[in-house]
């Protein structure tokens, strides 16, 4: 089978890509985000983005369909792309971790500490130090886990996991942060990297559990 230039046009005419009525998959991964995962978050009270693609017309013209762009949450330094492009085209506010600072050293917003912080009703930051030491994650109604680097769905394996071999900080740290997630309800995930997608709640906790069991184990 030979697959073409033209192809690969195709189907990046379908990003931004609707995943959930309020959720885009934004495609053109940056190579300046290690080819991280980047989303867009459709709310009523302000749009936000999950880390940054390549700024591209494709995704500035979704953007603009839907009213603008209010933040731009930076899960950590890695994945932090293009965002001072996006930020600048429609006055966003960039969110980074202080410990992740040097990679947006102007950000508009910055966490402080290991407490979660309510930036918006239903967006709740939460850091999760381990991948990197300002890594955070962002739980958007109680329902979705914008996770960065942090956590994966496994689906040929049927659960969840974390990527060791990329924890950059401390892999006790990860793991102490992983078991704070237990705290909150959520049913999808969406990844920075990894496969991302959806289980029940009660299962997504159940195997939330099972690998902080297993990270425990090899800590």
């Amino acid at each position: 089978m030979t697959v073409t230039a033209s192809k690969f046009l195709d189907e990046a005419k379908t990003y931004p890509r609707r995943v959930l009525p309020n959720v885009y998959f934004n495609g053109f991964n940056s190579p300046l985000s290690y080819g991280a995962n980047s989303w867009l978050i459709a709310d009523e009270s302000g749009n936000w983005m999950v880390d940054s693609p390549r700024f591209v017309s494709q995704v500035t013209n979704k953007i603009e369909e839907l009213g603008g762009l209010k933040y731009i949450f930076l899960t950590h330094q890695d994945d932090v792309g293009e965002a001072f492009r996006y930020a600048k085209e429609f006055g966003a506010k960039r969110i980074i971790h202080r410990n992740d600072i040097r990679a947006v050293p102007d950000a508009e917003i910055v966490i402080e500490g290991d407490a979660p912080q309510l930036i918006e009703e239903k967006f709740l930051a939460i850091p999760v130090p381990g991948h990197t030491k300002g890594h955070m994650v962002l739980l958007y109604d109680n329902k979705v886990l914008f996770t960065g680097d942090h956590l994966e769905l496994d689906l040929q394996a049927g659960k969840l996991a974390t990527f060791r071999d990329y924890c950059w900080y401390s892999w006790t740290k990860q793991t102490e942060s992983m078991a704070r997630l237990l705290d909150y309800p959520f049913e999808w995930i969406f990844t920075g990297h990894g496969q991302w997608g959806h289980l029940d709640k009660i299962e997504m906790h159940e195997k939330l559990s099972q690998l902080v069991k297993e990270m425990k184990e090899t800590a």
